[in-house]
C-alpha cells in the first residue's frame, strides 16, 4: 500500500515535468501554423505560442482532453490542452479548449476491509475494479 502512494506520488509530480510539445505544419493558405499540447493549464500553451511567435498570434483552433500522466491516450485524471495558432497579428479571440471526450476521472480510492475469521484474519484491498485478500 505505501509503495503504490509512492508511486503515484512520484507519478503525480512528474506531470510537472512534462513540457508543452509543438508541431509545425502548412495550413491550406500556405501560411505556417504550429499546434501546442500541454497539460495541467492553458498556462504553458499561451507561453509556448508567445516564445514561438515572439509576439503576438492569432488562435486557430483549441481544445482539451482527459489523459494519463503521462500521455493522453487513455481518459484519465489530468486535463491535457491543444492550441493551434498562427503567428502575426491577433484577432483578439480567446482560445475556449472545450472538452472533447471522456471527461477527467480519478481512479477510486482503495477500500480495506478486514475480516476476522477462527484464529486467522484476511485484510483485502480494492484498488479501482481490482481485489487483492492477504
Amino acid at each position: 500500500m505505501v509503495k503504490q502512494l509512492l508511486w503515484a506520488t512520484v507519478a503525480i509530480g512528474l506531470t510537472g515535468c512534462v513540457t508543452p510539445q509543438t508541431n509545425t505544419f502548412v495550413t491550406p493558405s500556405g501560411a505556417q501554423a504550429q499546434t501546442t499540447k500541454c497539460s495541467q493549464s492553458p498556462q504553458g500553451c499561451f507561453q509556448t505560442a508567445t516564445n514561438t511567435c515572439r509576439g503576438s498570434y492569432r488562435v486557430l483552433d483549441s481544445y482539451s482532453k482527459a489523459g494519463g500522466l503521462l500521455a493522453d491516450v487513455l481518459p484519465g485524471p489530468v486535463t491535457w490542452y491543444y492550441m493551434t495558432y498562427e503567428c502575426g497579428r491577433s484577432d483578439g479571440s480567446f482560445p475556449q479548449f472545450a472538452l472533447r471526450g471522456a471527461a477527467p476521472s480519478m481512479p477510486s480510492p482503495p477500500v480495506v476491509v478486514t475480516a476476522p475469521q477462527p484464529r486467522q484474519s484476511v485484510t483485502c484491498t480494492t484498488f479501482g475494479n481490482m481485489t487483492t485478500c492477504r
